[in-house]
């Protein structure tokens, strides 16, 4: 049931809110931004979709060869900025790693799929043809994080451009600055290679009521959300089509024929990437009581931190209030939070792992920062039962550590999650193009899994009945 102007605005002002007081509000200053007629960037977010919709209409006549121009010139506009953006990222939202932040960029950039993602499929015998391709929605209003603002941008417009669409882009408030110069760096590419101005567009300022104008306007044909579980909700209260791309809180699972010195340096590698940001990223580990110990020492070995059950309770008081994750510490070094729970590690540490029970808050919630738990098990079945359990049903990520492939399929028939990593790192899902490429919005909350060029289409058939079979 779609709800009104003041429901809408009334639940954008809690999420927004809820988010600035996770890390405060931006206080990085950089150049204003001095909008001129046609750089996408527009005072009202009325005026925004006025022009992405006009643009959209511009772009669908350019014809389809236009779009491999552009994505190659988003690609190349995107790699040549990379290690700038990745600094002000961190500057301004105060999380992650401008290193892993610089890969993330790239991958954005070199493994988004572009408009060869699209097939066009034709069938045919004595009864007719049919042809079955994808149309785009129009106009898609995209809702993008403060955890990766800039690959999210990069990844999203290549993507739904390359389907045909338009798209006006809301920043999260705690990453304006950064998400709207990448913005600008994608819109002066897509204008460079001779698509039209306005193809993506976005209001100067972030404020709550643009939400709510964009999730009621009917010039909006499709919301994509990337960000977390109150404005995916939100969102899908809108009465439009929803992508929504919600929280994760994966598993790990380790047995007894895992390889633990590869495991333990796999989990560490995929845990800590940008200081646990990436809703993919490993979140609780699940080991078999028998190689438990075996595993704490190769977490040992593997730039990790094992605490003690003295140091892990520090470390949880810090980062857990009342039951929840204290956002604040989200995207924080691990260095910087045990510190600040009075323990002193070296800052190159990347990772602290303890024991724990199923019903610890760091087990229960998406925690987004280095600090793994992990729950011991008897057995197999076990470690299966208590997986599905902590992943909530979000069917976002799930990962093992195994070499019995009956209990490999098991496991990824059981959880169903849109993604299951078989030892490896959570980053081997980001694939090369050719491997399936990489997306930065994991439509789990709403069933589309992946999004690529494929989703953002809508399916048209053309039936010829009883012609057009060339061959008999």
């Amino acid at each position: 049931m779609a709800i009104d102007n003041s429901q809408v605005e009334q639940i954008v002002r809690e999420v927004v809110n809820n988010l600035f007081a996770a890390s405060g509000a931006s206080t990085l200053k950089t150049a204003a931004v001095n909008a001129i007629s046609g750089d996408g960037l527009y005072d009202s977010i009325e005026d925004a979709i006025k022009a992405a919709k006009a643009a959209q209409k511009k772009f669908i006549d350019m014809g389809r060869d236009v779009r491999f121009r552009i994505v190659d010139a988003i690609r190349k506009d995107s790699l040549a900025a990379k290690e700038r953006l990745a600094k002000m990222a961190v500057e301004e939202t105060k999380m992650g790693r401008v290193e892993d932040k610089i890969k993330k960029n790239e991958i954005g950039a070199l493994f988004t799929p572009g408009p060869e993602d699209l097939v066009i499929r034709t069938y045919s015998n004595e009864n007719g043809t049919i042809t079955i391709e994808g149309a785009p929605f129009g106009v898609i209003g995209a809702i993008t994080p403060m955890t990766n603002p800039v690959p999210t941008i990069i990844n999203n417009t290549i993507a739904m451009i390359s389907a045909g669409n338009s798209v006006v882009f809301l920043p999260h408030p705690s990453a304006h600055n950064c998400t709207i110069e990448i913005f600008k760096i994608v819109h002066n590419a897509i204008v460079r290679a001779g698509g039209p101005a306005n193809l993506i567009t976005a209001a100067k300022a972030s404020k709550i009521e643009n939400a709510a104008t964009l999730f009621k306007s009917p010039d909006i044909d499709l919301i994509v959300v990337t960000g977390g579980p109150g404005i995916v909700r939100l969102a899908m209260k809108s009465g439009k089509r929803v992508m929504g791309a919600g929280p994760g809180n994966p598993p790990v699972v380790v047995d007894d024929t895992a390889d633990l010195v590869k495991a333990a340096a796999d989990i560490v590698t995929g845990s800590s990437f940008d200081n646990n940001l990436l809703c993919n990223e490993e979140k609780i580990c699940i080991v078999l009581r028998s190689v438990l110990d075996g595993l704490l020492a190769a977490f040992s070995k593997s730039n990790a931190v094992v605490l003690n059950s003295e140091q892990a309770q520090k470390v949880v008081n810090v980062i857990v209030k009342d039951g929840e994750i204290v956002k604040s510490y989200m995207g924080k070094d691990c260095a910087v939070i045990l510190n600040d729970a009075g323990i002193s590690v070296d800052p190159a540490v990347r990772l602290a792992v303890f024991v724990t029970t199923e019903d610890n808050p760091v087990v229960q919630h998406e925690q987004l920062m280095p600090v793994l738990p992990i729950v011991p098990v008897n057995n197999f079945e076990e470690a299966v039962d208590v997986a599905l359990r902590v992943e909530h049903g979000f069917k976002h990520t799930a990962v093992i550590h195994s070499n019995n492939i009956d209990r490999i399929t098991k496991f990824a028939q059981t959880l169903n999650t849109t993604y299951v990593v078989v030892n490896g790192p959570s980053q081997a899902l980001a694939g090369e193009v050719y491997r399936g490429g990489t997306t930065w919005t994991i439509a789990g909350a709403t069933g589309e899994g992946v999004t690529s060029p494929r989703v953002f289409v809508r399916e048209r058939r053309l039936v010829v009945s009883g012609g057009m079979n060339f061959v008999k």
